[in-house]
């Protein structure tokens, strides 16, 4: 190989490595706003659900104190006596 040969080899490869470290430097950075904002969904998300539970737990116990009054359970005697 001539000297100018090793000297284009010698830039070609420090512009790949300069390329490639860019292109990784980008990736990363993508990679991190991805599962910022994945994580933020996912925070949102579960302060849905959690709403979501506590409405239905109070929703349950409104149900259960209705079924175990005893105004209830007068009125399924009377409809078992008709």
């Amino acid at each position: 190989m001539s000297e100018g040969e090793v000297a284009v080899l010698i830039v070609a490869i420090i512009f790949a490595f300069v390329s490639f470290s860019t292109y990784l430097s980008y990736r990363s950075k993508a990679l991190r706003y991805s599962v910022d904002s994945m994580e933020k969904s996912l925070a949102e998300e579960n302060e849905k659900l959690l709403s979501k539970t506590s409405e239905l737990e109070r929703r349950i116990q409104v149900l259960e104190s209705i079924v175990t009054s005893k105004d209830f359970k007068l009125s399924e005697e009377i409809e078992a006596l008709k």
